[in-house]
Parts: structure tokens; C-alpha cells; sequence
């Protein structure tokens, strides 16, 4: 029994443990570890200065959206809950990063532990919902087929049906039901409610774009402005397939194209798209660091 008490007591440790353990696994299985050459390293830092700061948005986003449903959480408590779990997004499955979010502020608050993680999976779709609007528009008017602008506009507008409304809500459950077996549960949410929660959530989107394309230009990629909405769109890709830890492949899969797409040469579009998720790890250990920091100073 003392054994589980001390597992109980010390779940975070674990956690960490655990999903350090998946992240070195993951990035020496895939043979991630590659270092840039002849780059511009004026526009090289600037994207890591960039990135920093937009993981420290988003650390504080989580704040800013427990509010808009009542929960009251301190700044230092956002962070931490954000660093000491961004990395459980390497553990095989989808949903450990919020599952250890609300974990530690339901230890910290008391407050209701199946709220806490559902406000986190509602704020990824909200989040899934605003980046496919933004890439939608981009995609519209860049020179692709009218049959992709129209798949991409319609997809579009099918999450919108299905997270806003309940009858559309209610068809995608019994497909899902139908389809797998299984009920799972799609976030059903309130557009209005959830107005508030918007801007810091395309902060820093906004953030991970531009920073982006910082690192695209460092490596003399000739690329326009519409490269913004490459890298939020090839996260939602990871994000979305739901077997690749952290979205390793599938992130980079889809950075190469659209870089393509976009003129840049295949070769240049692969070392770009490898390097950017060790450039996004840092991002990641930044927020794991700073959480961590502020956890010992905390105590």
C-alpha cells in the first residue's frame, strides 16, 4: 500500500519520467537529430526568440480559457501545468497532455478533475477549428485546383456545424458510434461562450507561424508571406493523427509539401521540415524548463 500511496503522491514526477522517456525514444527511433548548414543566423535567432515567446503565450493561455468557465488559476500555476506536461504529447495517445494538465490543478484547486481536462480537449478543438480558418483562407487564394479549395472551404464548415451545433453534433456521434464501435465524445461547444478564449489562442498561432517563417527565410528559402499558415496547418495534421507521438512524420510530411507547393525545392523543403522539429522541441523544452523552474521556486 505504501507503494501506491507514493504513486499517487508523486504522479507528476512519473509523468515526466515517462514522457522524457518516450521523447528520447521517439527522436532516436526516428533518427530526428540533424543540424543545420549555411544558414542566416540573424533571422535563425530570431525564430527561436520568437518561439519562446509563444510558448510562453500559450502556457498562459490555459489561464485565460479556465477563466472564461470559472476556474480561477494564478499565472504561475498556468505555467507550470503547461511545462511540466508538453511533453507528454510524445506518449502514444492524444489526450495525456490534458489529462496531466488538469491533473495538477485539480491538486492545486480542488476543482472537479473531469471538468478541468474537458475545458483543455474543448480549448484543442477550438484551437483545431480557428487554425483551419486562417489556413482555409490561404489556401483560397493560393494557386492550387478549384476541387481542393472547395474540399478544404467544406471541411471547414463541417467542423464548424459539428462543434457548434447539436444537430450536426449529434450525426457525428452516431457516425463515430457507427463507425468504430465505440462512443467517443466530440466537444459540443458554445460559440458565444467561447469568444473570449480567441485571441490568445491566435496569439500564439500567430506567434508559431511567424516564427516559422523566420526559420524558413534562415535557411534562404524564398518564401512569401502565405508560408505563415504552413506550420500551423502541419500541426494540425499531427495533431490529427492520432498514432504518431507529437505528430513525428506526419507534421514534417506535410510542411515538405506545402513548402513545395510553394516553390521551395524538395531537397531544401526536407532539411527544412526535419530541422523545424528539433527547432520546435526547443520550443517545447523552453516550456518544460520554465515550468520547472517555477514549480521549485513556487516551492
Amino acid at each position: 500500500m505504501a507503494f501506491v500511496h507514493n504513486i499517487k503522491k508523486n504522479w507528476l514526477h512519473y509523468f515526466i519520467y515517462i514522457s522524457v522517456a518516450f521523447l528520447a525514444y521517439t527522436l532516436i527511433k526516428k533518427e530526428y537529430i540533424v543540424l543545420p548548414e549555411n544558414i542566416n543566423f540573424k533571422y535563425f535567432a530570431l525564430s527561436f526568440l520568437v518561439l519562446f515567446v509563444g510558448v510562453l503565450i500559450q502556457g498562459l493561455s490555459y489561464k485565460v480559457i479556465l477563466k472564461n468557465f470559472g476556474y480561477y488559476i494564478s499565472a504561475v500555476d498556468s505555467l507550470i501545468a503547461f511545462g511540466m506536461t508538453v511533453l507528454s504529447r510524445y506518449v502514444p495517445g492524444k489526450f495525456w497532455v490534458h489529462l496531466g494538465r488538469a491533473g495538477y490543478i485539480k491538486d492545486q484547486y480542488k476543482y472537479p478533475f473531469n471538468d478541468l481536462a474537458f475545458i483543455s480537449l474543448n480549448s484543442q478543438f477550438i484551437s483545431i477549428w480557428l487554425v483551419v480558418l486562417f489556413c482555409s483562407l490561404g489556401f483560397v487564394i493560393i494557386n492550387i485546383s478549384v476541387l481542393i479549395k472547395t474540399i478544404i472551404v467544406v471541411l471547414w464548415l463541417a467542423l464548424t456545424l459539428i462543434i457548434f451545433t447539436r444537430y450536426f453534433h449529434s450525426i457525428a456521434q452516431w457516425l463515430v458510434l457507427k463507425i468504430s464501435g465505440k462512443e467517443i465524445k466530440i466537444p459540443n461547444l458554445s460559440f458565444k461562450e467561447n469568444l473570449r478564449v480567441f485571441p490568445v489562442i491566435i496569439a500564439y498561432w500567430l506567434l508559431y507561424a511567424f516564427a516559422f517563417h523566420l526559420l524558413a527565410l534562415s535557411f534562404y528559402a524564398d518564401v512569401g508571406y502565405l508560408s505563415l499558415m504552413y506550420f500551423p496547418i502541419s500541426a494540425i495534421v499531427g495533431i490529427a493523427a492520432i498514432f504518431a507521438p507529437g505528430g513525428l512524420g506526419a507534421r514534417e510530411a506535410t510542411l515538405v509539401g506545402l513548402l513545395a507547393l510553394g516553390g521551395t525545392t524538395t531537397v531544401l523543403a526536407t532539411t527544412i521540415a526535419a530541422f523545424s522539429r528539433i527547432w520546435f522541441l526547443a520550443g517545447e523544452l523552453f516550456g518544460f524548463v520554465l515550468g520547472g523552474v517555477i514549480k521549485i521556486c513556487k516551492k
